[in-house]
């Protein structure tokens, strides 16, 4: 368990000494575990999985790992977590406490939500896996609403975690080939790049809920004077 932890550790910290010594079997099975989890379970969202997928690119770049190998467990490991999240959403609705609080949610709200799901369900399925938290929380919605079937969601998702995961890996063995003060730079924008986007969508969102409610109460004046 010691040694799982020091692992989980030198991932988090990045610690490039202390991963080269480490036995790889081990090493595999961490990364692994760990954007298994970040994908599945919302509130593992905060795990650095973006900048850990960066980092199996720089140590596949060194030698440490295989980069056939960890591209592998990597797709996997996003596959299963993504399946994973899809059937919480399924069970959840039969939870008692779940649907009571679905049930507090106005119909017009979840007919709305039915419909760009439907629209726009299978490219907001791969887009999702690109930003924190959304890449758990887009397939726990689509389960919980039955928005998509569960053949249709498992012979999409590997296809999203297989860009995810080539984009990012590729990226980090690129970096940590170029002189180190602009491979710092260059990894900094790479961890940043989905927090930002996930920052400036949420920014949106409230913006737009914003404008909709002043927009609802202008209207309610009118349709009491009306009355």
């Amino acid at each position: 368990m010691n040694t799982l932890l020091s692992i989980f550790s030198a991932l988090w910290h990045q610690d490039l000494i202390a991963l080269q010594h480490i036995d790889l079997s081990l090493l595999y099975l961490c990364i692994g575990l760990l954007i298994f989890v970040e994908s599945a379970f919302l509130p593992a969202a905060p795990l650095p999985c973006d900048s850990i997928v960066i980092l199996c690119g720089s140590l596949a770049a060194v030698g440490i790992l295989n980069l056939y190998a960890v591209i592998g467990v990597l797709i996997i490991a996003g596959w299963l977590g993504g399946a994973m999240a899809f059937y919480q959403g399924h069970q959840l609705k039969e939870w008692r406490m779940v649907a009571s609080w679905l049930e507090k949610v106005p119909a017009k709200q979840w007919d709305t939500t039915d419909r760009l799901i439907h629209k726009y369900g299978l490219l907001a399925m791969f887009m999702a896996r690109f930003l924190p938290v959304v890449r758990s929380l887009l397939p726990m919605v689509m389960g919980l609403r039955n928005a998509i079937s569960p053949t249709r969601f498992l012979l999409v998702t590997p296809l999203s975690a297989i860009a995810w995961v080539l984009f990012l890996v590729f990226s980090g063995y690129g970096v940590s080939l170029l002189p180190d003060n602009l491979s710092k730079i260059a990894n900094h924008i790479l961890i940043l790049a989905p927090l930002m986007t996930l920052l400036i969508g949420v920014v949106s969102l409230l913006i737009g809920w914003s404008v909709r409610r002043r927009a609802q109460q202008k209207i309610s004046p009118i349709h009491r004077e009306s009355n």
